[in-house]
């Protein structure tokens, strides 16, 4: 089998070639120096080849590499000067040109390649003519003639040394002996550091393409990721990685994988298998076959995957959670898969059924440093091999101006950006139950907006945002105490009045009226403030229906502001406890007066966007939450949630398999999926715990 060296490895035959050359030339031609005469012509031409086979093209000889070869080799044979040889000259000169004459033609198909394939790449006239620059580019065939008659022309009368210069180049040409040295150096070294070529099993089976079945003498060999020799049936070798082994009837079955074939055969009868394990080896095979140092193997792809979801056999003992990552080689790029749910399967063998587990991991994406997570758009191929890491090699993401780092990937260490124009601007909903870190999440997305310039208006009713945003200087717009006393004292006129009540109303639309006109002048003056925090609050309401009106008056005149302002200023409204201002009205006994007033906060969520005004929504429930202004959000982030009405909606937003998974998130992770978060997937990130954070609230 034809040895495939690495660039290192090709580096030093190009070193001990030179050397041994430039030994040859010292010692017949008795000179130290390497000049431009025709003695000195045979060894350019042989560093020429070696440069080309080596380093240039070493498998391959494109059209390009033999377009400069070829011009090189021109110049190299118009510039020998053999009339100064004493015999042979007639002869001599003929080869010159006749080899003058054959690079001058590979010099004119390379051309023809590179101009055919540059206008058309499916040119049938470019493709044959790369074929043939290709066979006839080789540098044995450009570059031996002038060894020749440098050699035969320029030590003349010297018929030994000619003799031993020749043959010299055959063996150089033909033997390649420093070439076929590595690999069996490589093949000495793995043989005295692995264990004696005795068998420790048997191949039984081979589930096509890459997965072998052993049966095993005994399993201390056949450990996860060490590596073993398989001789099959049909002569072949390959290299395994073990997987995981079972006991099949009065059999130990072993599972294992695929990933190479040795560059020399071991002395191994077919269908045995041995133990070949070698740390550096298996590390360079598996860094090859996931894209990744440090990679481990846990697995290998299974039917029903999908381009979106990967379904993968692994061992019990696998070091994989719920939300980690696992990643796969495909089309050249390593494409990352989020673990959602696993589950126990059975795999038939010929005696007894063999317990299985079966994960289900969800596609993230192909990892850029500049766009986040992009979907990969195919699926892996059957047995193809998952890999893990505890530690992904991932470039640090960078971050434009208007992005933030949201959270990290589990596993990876890898910062999630949030765009905080496409959270304002196509609104985003902050979902889970009580404890698992929403108001630390919204917190944080405030503090990002204020600090690019954003206009923050958070209505809260539970007391913490002005205490933990006490840094950001926030401003306290809203009505006094007496105001808000006297609405409330009129709406409870309003609902124990006499018969239609006429004369409350008009008493409560009066004092409506009046509080309108001082909310439009409190807004405008923080709009056009340099502040950019402003937090409201009604602690001292009791009323749900007042709560509702005087919040409602206070967000309408913002959209108001934003309309004749139109692109002033970009806004994003907090809706803590979203369920208190905006409920699901329908069949929850509020009154029209109420459902009217939640229906016009719902028309920012409608309208918002044209006028740069965006929705924060935080909420324990989606079924308490107005559905008309869910139904608006485009970025949702998700901690967990056990009601089965909040998890039936989300069906819609993630997928049925995403769902499943909310509740049994941990705290501080959660699912995020939208314009305002660089993935094109859906996601589970998580925040790091925060002492100081917990010692501020």
């Amino acid at each position: 089998m034809e040895s495939k060296l690495t660039i290192k490895e090709r580096v030093i035959v190009l070193i001990g070639n030179a050397l041994l050359a430039y030994a040859a030339y010292v010692i017949v031609g008795r000179q130290f120096q390497i000049t431009g005469a025709l003695q000195s012509a045979w060894l350019i031409a042989a560093l020429s080849m070696w440069f080309l086979n080596l380093l240039s093209s070493p498998w391959f000889v494109p059209p390009r590499d033999a377009l400069a070869t070829g011009a090189a080799a021109a110049v190299l044979y118009w510039t020998i000067d053999v009339s100064q040889t004493q015999s042979f000259i007639g002869a001599l000169e003929v080869l010159r040109w006749v080899a003058f004459g054959y690079v001058l033609l590979l010099i004119a198909v390379a051309l023809v390649a590179l101009f055919s394939l540059s206008n058309d790449s499916r040119s049938a006239t470019g493709a044959a003519a790369a074929r043939l620059s290709a066979a006839m580019g080789k540098g044995e065939l450009i570059f031996t003639p002038a060894v020749l008659v440098s050699v035969i022309g320029g030590y003349q009368p010297d018929f030994g040394g000619i003799s031993w210069l020749v043959a010299l180049w055959v063996f150089f040409v033909i033997g390649r002996p420093i070439e076929k040295l590595f690999p069996i150096w490589k093949h000495f070294q793995l043989e005295t550091k692995s264990m004696p070529l005795e068998a420790v099993g048997a191949v039984i089976r081979v589930d096509d393409p890459n997965i072998v079945r052993v049966s095993l003498s005994s399993t201390e060999t056949w450990q996860a990721n060490r590596l073993h020799l398989a001789a099959m049936a049909d002569g072949s070798q390959h290299y395994v990685v073990a997987l995981f082994s079972q006991v099949n009837g009065a059999e130990i079955l072993g599972t294992g994988l695929c990933i190479a074939q040795p560059q020399v055969p071991f002395q191994i009868k077919p269908q045995t298998v041995i133990s070949t394990h070698d740390e550096q080896l298996t590390k360079d095979f598996l860094s090859k076959h996931s894209g990744m140092n440090g990679a481990t193997l846990v697995g290998f792809v299974v039917e029903n995957s999908s381009i979106g979801l990967v379904r993968f056999e692994v061992a019990s003992t696998s070091p994989l959670a719920q939300g980690g990552v696992v990643f796969l080689l495909m089309q050249g790029r390593i494409v990352f898969y989020q673990i959602l749910d696993a589950e126990t399967s059975e795999e038939s063998f010929d005696r007894n059924p063999r317990g299985t587990h079966i994960v289900m991991a969800s596609q993230i994406g192909a990892y850029d440093a500049a766009l986040g997570f992009e979907k990969f758009s195919w699926l892996p191929s059957m047995n193809a091999p998952v890999f893990w890491a505890a530690t992904p090699q991932l470039p640090a993401p960078t971050f434009t101006n208007r992005e933030f780092a949201l959270a990290n990937v589990p596993e990876t260490g890898v910062a999630v950006a949030a765009k905080i124009d496409d959270l304002i601007n196509y609104h985003t909903a902050i979902l889970g139950v009580t404890g698992t870190g929403k108001t630390e999440l919204a917190l944080d997305i405030v503090r990002e907006a204020v600090s690019r310039d954003v206009k923050v208006f958070c209505v809260d009713f539970t007391g913490q945002y002005a205490r933990r945003l006490a840094d950001c200087s926030p401003s306290f717009p809203g009505p006094s105490g007496g105001e808000t006393q006297e609405i409330e004292q009129k709406m409870r006129a309003v609902d124990y009045g006499a018969f239609k009540a006429e004369k409350e109303r008009k008493a409560l639309d009066e004092a409506l009226d009046g509080l309108r006109e001082s909310t439009e002048k409190q807004v405008a003056d923080y709009l056009m403030s340099h502040g950019n925090l402003a937090i409201f609050e009604l602690a001292e309401i009791t009323n749900t229906r007042a709560t509702l009106r005087i919040t409602e008056m206070y967000l309408s005149a913002i959209m108001r502001w934003a309309k004749e302002n139109r692109g002033k200023r970009q806004v994003l409204i907090v809706l803590e406890e979203a369920h208190t201002i905006i409920p699901e009205t329908g069949g929850a006994g509020f009154d029209f007066d109420t459902q009217g007033v939640v229906n016009r906060i719902g028309q920012i969520a409608l309208q918002g966007r044209k006028y740069g005004v965006g929705l924060l929504v935080l909420s324990q429930r989606t079924a308490l939450v107005s559905k008309t202004i869910l139904s608006q959000c485009n970025t949702f982030l998700t901690h967990t949630l056990i009601d089965q009405t909040s998890l039936s909606f989300l069906d819609s937003v993630y997928s049925s398999q995403h769902a499943r998974m909310i509740p049994n998130l941990g705290r501080y992770e959660f699912l995020a999926y939208g314009k305002g978060v660089r993935s094109s997937r859906p996601i589970i990130l998580r925040r790091e715990f925060d002492q100081a954070k917990l010692d501020a609230s």
